[in-house]
């Protein structure tokens, strides 16, 4: 996740909580909020990201593994453009792995209506079968 795509004002992470939907698990909270047309960028160029963990989760250090982690995970994921989101970490994401974080990220995304679908993704559609009809007919017979 580059920089320029961070979320740094507190005033974002306000209008994040105030207006966004926001879903939770066990390990953290996902809010998003769509782009206004007033802020700084249009609201179907890019997605900003901020990440939020509290000194509850840990020292210094683990807080920063914790972000590290995240920011990986929000990278791989394909996120509609056009939103703001804040990912809250819970004092439980100290001693999570990235697997744990990446498929709680991944679900909690999914559950927000901010994850691009499967099936809109070209990669990921199924190829058109080449199997010949009357063959099949002919093997159940």
């Amino acid at each position: 996740m580059r920089t320029a795509f961070r979320l740094r004002k507190s005033a974002d992470f306000k209008d994040v909580r105030k207006r966004g939907r926001r879903v939770s698990d066990r390990l953290m909270i996902l809010g998003s909020v769509p782009i206004n047309e007033d802020n700084e960028a249009p609201a179907g160029d890019i997605t900003r990201f901020g990440l939020a963990v509290s000194k509850r989760v840990g020292n210094a250090v683990t807080r920063n593994k914790v972000k590290r982690r995240l920011r990986e995970g929000l990278s791989a994921l394909d996120i509609l453009p056009g939103y703001k989101v804040v990912v809250s970490a819970r004092p439980e994401a100290a001693q999570a792995d990235y697997g744990m974080l990446s498929s709680s990220l991944r679900r909690l995304a999914r559950r927000a209506g901010v994850l691009q679908s499967d099936m809109a993704n070209p990669t990921n559609t199924p190829h058109k079968s080449t199997i010949n009809p009357s063959a099949v007919e002919r093997d159940n017979s």
